[in-house]
């Protein structure tokens, strides 16, 4: 009976210089971003990535009370401040949300005690959406560390870049049919 050919194994052997060149950290080579850094949607986005970061890192043990606070779930909650009784149609619209990504949201805040959703007497389909007391006073002391979190983002513009910034964005927002802005 024949045997099958063996495959050769080859045994490599480490040099002294070539172990000692593996445990030297590498060098960072520059990252090529490619056509990125020109992308209006790349640097909003880095932006973005930015504030939120911010957002977490001022808003801190307020948002770790609340869990899963963003900067959308502050806007949810100071839009019904201002806007006691408003629907989800009206209210999604106002954050430029549909209403099934906006109801997770009002869900979790209902289930904090921050928000009260009661049926209105005209449509028993439809909730009238409003902050509880204590939704009012997590907003106050939110609403605080926000108002830190807003001077950090604009810190390096003057105050002419801070509201041709607010007006660029608003034009962006328009143009591309957001319902969201003013």
């Amino acid at each position: 009976m024949a045997r099958a050919p063996r495959n050769p194994v080859s045994v490599k052997t480490t040099t002294a210089g070539e172990k000692a060149a593996r445990s030297r950290p590498a060098v960072a080579r520059a990252l090529d971003r490619g056509p990125l850094p020109g992308y209006y949607g790349y640097a909003l986005r880095i932006a973005q990535v930015a504030v939120f970061e911010n957002f977490a890192r001022v808003v801190g043990k307020l948002a770790d009370r609340m869990g899963e606070l963003t900067p959308g779930r502050f806007s949810l909650l100071t839009l019904l401040k201002a806007n006691p009784g408003i629907n989800q149609t009206a209210l999604s619209r106002a954050v430029g949300l549909d209403k099934s990504t906006l109801t997770p949201a009002l869900d979790q805040l209902e289930r904090k005690g921050l928000i009260l959703r009661e049926r209105t007497p005209q449509d028993r389909r439809t909730y009238a959406l409003r902050l509880s007391s204590a939704g009012e006073e997590y907003l106050a002391e939110l609403t605080r560390k926000v108002e830190q979190h807003e001077k950090n983002i604009v810190a390096a513009l003057s105050p002419a870049e801070r509201a041709a910034l607010i007006r660029l964005l608003k034009k962006v927002a328009k143009s591309l049919g957001s319902e969201a802005i003013e």
